[in-house]
């Protein structure tokens, strides 16, 4: 694993990421649903902790789910809650408008919140970014984008975390005080999520934290089989194949070394979910 892979995620950066999500859920007005990186490691680190007698590793990002009526119309869209989730995060907590969502620039040493004409004084090293991708539950996006100047990627497997409770309140899982309605995506659904994102990555490090989070999601929050049978409810051949084809050893290797685990366990978990 090269230090750019660990770089990511060191202490530093996730504690600031976790204080954020702390702001950008409390901003945020259901339906939402809080997916990736933060999302696995709210449910696996205590089975994590249990077998290593350390916390999983913690995000940078932050992946925030929303629920979109496929019946909105680009005149109703300003007035739902997607509206003012948006307006929170842009206009009270002054993040700034991005390709999928929004972004705020830091310090790494301070965490001070930089305009991105103030990081352009700083060396890159110092420098570190939070985003915050929004992820809607339909491909049924015109009116969205006619709304508010954007197309986020969709997530139609988050649909059954709104409609078929498949999430649970996040404030059963964290230390701090979620809003009641505010949803954590369930396991399986996490698991889905990554093995269809993996082969669409374009960066290193997303791939193996894919990997990795994948492994932990199956490992250590229930029993194997069946988080693996919840997990191919969601899953298709083409899915399973694409995946397959995008890994290998030295992946495997690095993803381990990511999360400081054994690579032949790490592997074995992901294999046998396809068998």
């Amino acid at each position: 694993m090269s230090s750019g892979d660990r770089s990511q995620y060191v202490d530093a950066v996730t504690t600031l990421s976790e204080r954020e999500l702390q702001d950008i859920m409390a901003a945020a007005s259901p339906p939402v649903c809080l997916l990736g990186g933060w999302a696995v490691h709210l449910h696996v680190t205590e089975g994590f902790r249990a077998a290593y007698d350390r916390p999983y590793i913690g995000s940078r990002d932050i992946d925030l789910g929303i629920h979109i009526e496929t019946d909105w119309t680009t005149e109703e869209m300003p007035t739902t809650s997607v509206a003012m989730t948006l307006q929170e995060i842009e206009e009270e907590l002054g993040y700034t408008r991005g390709r999928f969502g929004f972004y705020q620039q830091f310090h790494r040493d301070t965490g001070e919140r930089l305009s991105d004409d103030e990081a352009t004084d700083h060396p890159p090293h110092n420098i570190f970014r939070v985003d915050i991708d929004i992820i809607p539950d339909t491909t049924a996006l015109d009116a969205f984008h006619e709304a508010f100047g954007f197309r986020p990627p969709a997530e139609p497997l988050l649909e059954p975390a709104f409609t078929a409770g498949r999430a649970e309140a996040l404030d059963d899982y964290v230390s701090w005080d979620a809003p009641a309605e505010v949803l954590i995506a369930a396991p399986e659904l996490l698991a889905a999520m990554k093995v269809r994102a993996l082969p669409q990555r374009d960066k290193s490090h997303k791939r193996l934290k894919d990997l990795a989070d994948l492994h932990a999601l199956l490992w250590y929050v229930t029993e194997y089989d069946e988080i693996t049978e919840a997990v191919h409810t969601h899953l298709n051949d083409d899915d399973i194949t694409t995946f397959r084809d995008a890994t290998t050893d030295v992946v495997y290797d690095r993803a381990a070394r990511l999360i400081g685990v054994d690579a032949s366990l790490l592997s074995q978990s992901i294999e046998r979910l396809f068998v």
